[in-house]
């Protein structure tokens, strides 16, 4: 997959999403694309920019179904989700991305 200077940008970046076991070092930070894009197909908005969040490995995981939290529904994932999307966004745009 090619990346855009949208996932390129999250490289060191601190994850968005912090859940509870979130990774703080920023290595493991990637852009993650929401996950209503279809099979293969990255999430894109009405400008053909990637829509997503910054989110360390472990987060990442969780949101796309890896790893089972023991209490946290996928309904609340979802919303935290909406937050931290928000929150990249503020990022992106500071960063001239949006």
């Amino acid at each position: 997959m090619k990346q855009t200077k949208i996932t390129k940008a999250a490289r060191g970046q601190r994850c968005t999403l912090k859940l509870d076991q979130c990774i703080k070092n920023n290595e493991t930070t990637v852009f993650c694309h929401l996950n209503n894009g279809g099979m293969g197909a990255k999430s894109k908005d009405s400008d053909g920019k990637d829509v997503g969040f910054f989110g360390c490995r472990y987060c990442h995981d969780v949101y796309d179904g890896r790893i089972t939290h023991p209490w946290y529904k996928p309904e609340f994932v979802d919303e935290m989700v909406e937050f931290a999307v928000r929150s990249t966004d503020k990022k992106l745009k500071a960063m001239g991305l949006k």
